[in-house]
């Protein structure tokens, strides 16, 4: 009976793990280039199960497989791509297809597809929070945000025709190893990025991938689950301690 405690208390703690995942999920669906995340589970140490006969125990039959543990694999990333939306900005930029800007932070380059940019009080192309934006030749000077950006990111003054740089985009030939999920919408790279031209659009932000309905189905079926798990096992503990008292109850 005891071994129940084993797989009710695993479940607790892999249901609140996943309730985690789909709270950040839900705390960053505004979020521009969003990425969802998805907890997947597995189970730990797989035990043989044999049945043994009453009076010769000699010669045990194997009849299954059992585990005691649920445990979390890990997250996995989705990189289907968000909706786009129109803004005011002419600074918002969006991707169109696969791949990334590059941005320079204090720790190196890292990858985004978030485009909602802004100028630093230096006057570069930035994003808040995060860093300057890479051009293909480094950081992108603007100094105005009357600008214009063409399908492949040239960038240039609407008022004098001033080309100001072009933007850095890239793409990896397998996310799921050569990318690693940082924080929110941003990404370092494990493996080696290659520079390539994405289709963009000024004016326009991507989405977050989030789908809230979605999210919410799961939630809600994870919360049942959690308390599920979290009531039997108390049952267990009510159990347990009858079996251990001494005297009458």
């Amino acid at each position: 009976m005891f071994k129940g405690f084993y797989n009710l208390a695993s479940g607790v703690l892999t249901q609140t793990r996943n309730l985690n995942v789909i709270g950040n999920n839900m705390a960053n669906v505004s979020t521009p280039g969003f990425r969802k995340d998805t907890f997947t589970q597995t189970t730990f140490q797989d035990e043989m199960i044999y049945r043994i006969g009453n009076t010769d125990k000699s010669n045990p039959t194997q009849i299954g497989r059992m585990n005691c543990i649920v445990t979390g694999d890990g997250n996995v990333t989705s990189y289907k791509q968000g909706g786009l939306t129109p803004t005011a900005s002419a600074l918002d930029i969006a991707l169109e297809g696969s791949g990334f800007f590059a941005v320079e932070t204090g720790n190196g380059i890292a990858y985004t597809r978030n485009g909602s940019f802004i100028l630093d009080d230096q006057g570069y192309l930035y994003l808040d929070g995060v860093g300057r934006v890479m051009g293909t030749n480094g950081p992108i000077y603007l100094g105005t945000d009357k600008i214009t950006c063409d399908t492949y990111g040239n960038l240039t003054s609407t008022e004098t025709g001033q080309f100001f740089g072009k933007i850095r985009t890239v793409d990896f030939q397998d996310y799921n190893t050569e990318l690693e999920k940082t924080t929110g919408d941003m990404f370092i790279a494990t493996g080696n990025p290659r520079d390539v031209n994405i289709p963009m659009r000024q004016k326009f932000l991507e989405d977050s991938n989030v789908d809230v309905i979605q999210e919410y189905t799961e939630m809600m079926a994870t919360e049942r689950a959690l308390q599920s798990a979290a009531q039997v096992l108390k049952m267990y503990d009510q159990l347990a301690a009858k079996i251990v008292q001494i005297g009458p109850t």
